[in-house]
């Protein structure tokens, strides 16, 4: 540690009694210090549980000093700056940004496979034991540029507090932005840490402004309509084949890009939701097996059948494996052949208990 810094407002004794005292030292010898304590322990961060973290994970344009996956498929970047830093409030900001900027391009095949390359934790292990769906909530969150960005430091100063609070009210939902005071403290043989956090008020205030606003389908026609014109008159096509059959549009969720459901009620009068629309840089369609409990593990299993002679790529023992709980997601582009796209409406119209009307709609009528 270096040389003290003492704090009037930290004191220390030993257990029992006797006199209270300042710590004998404070601070850290260096930012590296810093990003050790954050590497082994994610934790320390507000908001952070199960986690995976890698030190110095390489961007393009020079190591992240922290990135963080963790269970809800949220990805953290961390940069670790010490107060005496002069130029503090310049290169935290401007460096933890670059470095997302360098995140957002990467796919999440590259993402994983440098992870691998520089020695991090497996995250196909960490996935398999953390819930479902935080995989493709990882892949979502990378696809949009969606990451909490930490700024960690020894010492909170009000330039930080001042950027840190215009930015979290001025920027979109898929940035968030905290300031993390680590002081840490040592006296004989103990050594305290004191975390205080900065902006999550902000920042949560940010998301819940954004969470009041619903997506729906038309958002995600007019999306797919400036970015994919193809896509969007395949999705109509593949909406009114599934209406035909009973299923109806469902309301959408929060996130950065376009999304929205379908819904069906099989003709037990159980109400399951097998697919969902998402918009990003690459529109994927969710096949939510997870969805279908309350048909029946045997809608499931035929559901997750058809849907791989459809042609669509699923790892149907891992699903299998899984209970069924499980929400992968395809390329939206899978519907745009029409002979393909029928064949996935024919899978959901089964799982409505319609296959009757199915094999009807396929029958040529008699001469």
């Amino acid at each position: 540690m270096p040389s003290p810094t003492l704090s009037a407002d930290v004191l220390v004794r030993t257990t029992g009694g006797g006199r209270w005292e300042r710590p004998a030292t404070e601070g850290y010898l260096s930012e590296y210090e810093l990003q050790e304590i954050l590497g082994a322990q994610p934790s320390v961060i507000d908001g952070i549980e199960n986690a995976v973290a890698l030190r110095e994970f390489s961007t393009g344009v020079g190591p992240a000093d922290l990135v963080i996956v963790d269970g809800t498929g949220t990805i953290t970047v961390v940069e670790c700056k010490l107060a005496r830093n002069q130029e503090i409030r310049r290169t935290i900001m401007g460096q933890v940004l670059d470095y997302a900027s360098r995140l957002a391009e990467m796919t999440p095949e590259d993402f994983v496979s440098r992870w691998a390359r520089q020695g991090g934790p497996s995250l196909d292990d960490f996935f398999a034991t953390a819930p479902d769906g935080s995989r493709e909530r990882f892949q979502a969150n990378l696809r949009s540029g969606v990451f909490t960005l930490v700024l960690a430091v020894d010492a909170i100063n009000d330039d930080l507090r001042r950027i840190v609070r215009y930015l979290n009210r001025h920027t979109t939902a898929g940035m968030r932005l905290l300031a993390i005071e680590l002081r840490r403290v040592a006296h004989g043989d103990v050594e305290m840490l004191i975390p205080t956090a900065y902006g999550t008020e902000s920042a949560d205030e940010k998301n819940a402004q954004s969470a009041s606003r619903r997506w729906t389908h038309a958002d995600v026609d007019q999306w797919l309509r400036d970015h994919d014109a193809e896509l969007a008159e395949a999705l109509a096509d593949f909406d009114a084949q599934l209406a035909a059959h009973g299923y109806y549009r469902g309301g959408g969720g929060t996130g950065a890009h376009p999304s929205y459901s379908v819904e069906g009620v099989t003709t037990d009068g159980q109400k399951i939701q097998p697919f969902s629309v998402y918009c990003g840089d690459v529109p994927l369609l969710s096949l939510n097996f997870q969805w279908l409990v309350l048909a029946g593990r045997e809608v499931q299993r035929r559901f997750l059948t058809d849907l791989r002679d459809a042609g669509a790529n699923v790892d149907v023992a891992a699903i299998e494996s899984a209970d069924f709980k499980k929400r992968p997601s395809v390329l939206l582009s899978l519907i745009v052949d029409p002979s393909r796209r029928t064949r996935i409406v024919d899978a959901a119209a089964r799982a409505l208990g319609r296959d009757s009307a199915v094999l009807a709609a396929r029958t040529p009528p008699g001469p």
